[in-house]
């Protein structure tokens, strides 16, 4: 097996596709956690993780393991973590089985206490029943940068039909979430980037740019759950948008924009993806995973305005 203290991070973005996996529904009582408060208040669940480990960057900062399902919160799946401490990971090969804990706070995840585990205590292949997609290959009808967007039929929180041709003349940033996502870092963290861009930006740019959220749970997530959702971010619904529609019309959405998801056992499993749509109505930039900033959406929106200008 290869050493990973000097392995090249770049190819960890295609093994992250596997799957952002989340928790949907509520506690099961088959779940074991640990609640406790940190030194900064900040209310924590700790759950124990074992899998392979499949790349780690070569500063220890983040590790992509394949693990097993983690009852009640988390599927069998592929998925990028963070250790609290890097200086503390020890020395791993690519696929060692490895265990340790994972910490979840307010707005924040990581680990500590990693550990190798014998090769016998974890499966070949952890996530081996989690290989199989619901939803069509999301480079099915993938667009492109400078593609033409096709109209897309929703519903918003207030139940009324909307299409992402209605937004045509204005920029248009979208992100996909749902209400039920547990994990700080994904689904919340997509909804704290919009309420800091719409503080920063639409005081400024209400009539020339717009902020839609497209629900991936529509069965869950009908006008009245997302405008409720809502509130936890805004009281601004003129210039932030929550869509909701047909599976069939989100899972299109899905496609087109390159998101993955599937269901099962009352979790979904998904990637991320948030996307600036021009107000000539093709697609501009999409930002993958989790990583974007609002500085990114920003410096996008910028360089948008010197084109047209």
């Amino acid at each position: 097996m290869q050493k990973l203290g000097l392995v090249g991070f770049g190819g960890i973005v295609a093994l992250v596709l596997v799957g952002f996996g989340l928790w949907a529904t509520g506690l099961g009582p088959e779940m074991e956690r640990v609640m406790r408060w940190g030194s900064d208040s900040e209310a924590e669940e700790i759950y124990t993780v074992r899998g392979r480990l499949v790349e780690a960057a070569s500063d220890g900062t983040e590790l992509v393991v394949e693990h097993e399902a983690v009852p009640g919160f988390m599927v069998a799946m592929t998925m990028p973590f963070t250790p609290e401490n890097p200086e503390a990971v020890p020395a791993l090969e690519r696929g060692d089985a490895l265990t340790f804990q994972y910490h979840v706070g307010t707005d924040r995840a990581w680990i500590t206490d990693i550990e190798r585990l014998p090769d016998d205590a974890v499966a070949a292949v952890p996530a081996a029943d989690r290989m199989k997609r619901a939803t069509a290959p999301p480079d099915l009808d993938r667009l492109e940068e400078g593609d033409a967007v096709p109209p897309l039929s929703l519903l918003n929180q207030d139940g009324e039909s909307i299409t992402l041709h209605d937004y045509d003349g204005q920029a248009l940033v979208v992100n996909f979430i749902f209400t039920r996502c547990p994990d700080p870092t994904f689904c919340p963290r997509m909804s704290r980037h919009f309420q800091t861009l719409q503080d920063e930006l639409m005081p400024k740019q209400a009539d020339t740019a717009h902020l839609l959220s497209i629900t991936i749970d529509p069965e869950h997530d009908r006008p009245d759950v997302l405008r409720d959702y809502a509130a936890r971010y805004t009281t601004d619904l003129d210039t932030w948008t929550f869509a909701t529609g047909t599976p069939e019309a989100i899972a299109r959405a899905g496609r087109l924009f390159g998101v993955f998801y599937e269901y099962g056992e009352g979790q979904i499993n998904h990637t991320l993806a948030t996307a600036l749509i021009a107000p000539d109505g093709t697609l501009h930039t999409v930002w993958r995973g989790n990583r974007w900033t609002p500085s990114d959406v920003q410096q996008a929106l910028a360089s948008l305005t010197q084109e047209d200008g």
